[in-house]
């Protein structure tokens, strides 16, 4: 089989499978399982499964995330839609927003569970729950 060929049957298959729901595992990965998939990577580079000038593993998850978080905002029929919190009417606009929902404050608890959508709509829903309950 040829290069590119082969390279369409990786992208398709194993990557599809390292990126399948990765806006879910994305905040239960550690550094050691990021580096270990970035290594992966790095070796199909060397056996010419996938290119050097592709995104990497990071890049790719991170897009995904953004992608599934434009998709959640714009759509009220999304699953996840209700998960968001309510929207909130600035009263100045200093510069565009990629949204206007109610942001939570940023706290550190230690948890493992960072970067990941669900924990941004989790953090988010209990503002909302708190100023409902307010």
């Amino acid at each position: 089989m040829s290069d590119d060929v082969l390279m369409i049957i990786f992208k398709s298959v194993v990557l599809a499978k390292i990126l399948y729901a990765s806006p879910a595992w994305r905040g239960l990965a550690n550094s050691a399982d990021k580096q270990r998939l970035e290594a992966f990577i790095r070796r199909c580079v060397r056996l010419n499964l996938y290119r050097r000038d592709d995104l990497c593993v990071t890049e790719l998850v991170t897009d995904l995330d953004d992608s599934l978080f434009t998709t959640v905002v714009a759509n009220d029929q999304h699953v996840l839609h209700c998960t968001l919190p309510d929207h909130y009417n600035h009263s100045y606009n200093l510069r565009d927003r990629r949204h206007d929902l109610v942001l939570a404050t940023k706290r550190d608890s230690g948890n493992f569970i960072k970067d990941s959508y669900l924990k941004t709509c989790t953090d988010l829903s209990n503002v909302r729950l708190r100023s409902v309950n307010s």
